[in-house]
């Protein structure tokens, strides 16, 4: 990420012609490259660069700002002084710039995930209203096979123990998938606060 990406010119600009008639001073900004990415209002680097600070963000060297007086005989303490104001002021509005972008971003990034989250728990709760149909088919299935067995009377006692593990099963997967629905609703409820905030 550059500068470039974050920094919000117009509050830069005011901010550096606000310094300059309090100060008397001119001052620009400029990238690490040594680019300008303020106003010159009138500057120079022949005529005037009495100060330099660089200015950091997360510990990098983003910037820097140079200037100087426009009254020769100004005092060079009041100078420095005045530069270093001015660096920690641009250093706060690009710092403060640089979270809102990255705020932004995280936020973006989170949204996108909440909906993924979404969509996904829409899928496995479609899924699993598929299952219940499934359960629904076994539990007739073992009904229709007691039945049979039933009227097959001892020639199908082996029968009756296959049809009634196989209702066993359909009632064990439902009580699963119950569980399986009853946790998808609790995790939409809570992505659904989640996406609220």
């Amino acid at each position: 990420m550059t500068i470039q990406d974050y920094l919000d010119s117009n509050a830069l600009d005011e901010l550096m012609e606000k310094w300059a008639k309090a100060t008397n001073m001119i001052a620009v900004a400029l990238d690490d490259e040594g680019n300008f990415i303020s106003n010159k209002l009138g500057f120079s680097r022949n005529n005037i660069e009495a100060f330099s600070e660089d200015i950091e963000v997360d510990d990098v060297i983003v910037a820097s700002v140079v200037g100087g007086p426009l009254d020769e005989n100004a005092d060079e303490d009041t100078v420095m002084a005045a530069g270093e104001y001015l660096a920690l002021s641009i250093q706060h509005l690009l710092e403060s710039s640089y979270r809102k972008k990255m705020y932004d971003e995280l936020q973006s990034s989170f949204s996108s995930a909440v909906e993924e989250s979404a969509d996904l728990i829409k899928e496995l709760t479609s899924k699993s209203q598929g299952l219940k149909k499934i359960e629904n088919k076994q539990n007739i299935l073992a009904l229709n096979a007691s039945i049979e067995a039933a009227r097959a009377g001892e020639a199908g006692r082996g029968f009756t123990v296959v049809a009634h593990e196989f209702g066993k099963m359909a009632h064990e997967s439902g009580m699963i998938n119950d569980s399986i629905q009853k946790t998808l609703r609790q995790l939409d409820s809570s992505m659904q606060e989640i996406a609220n905030m």
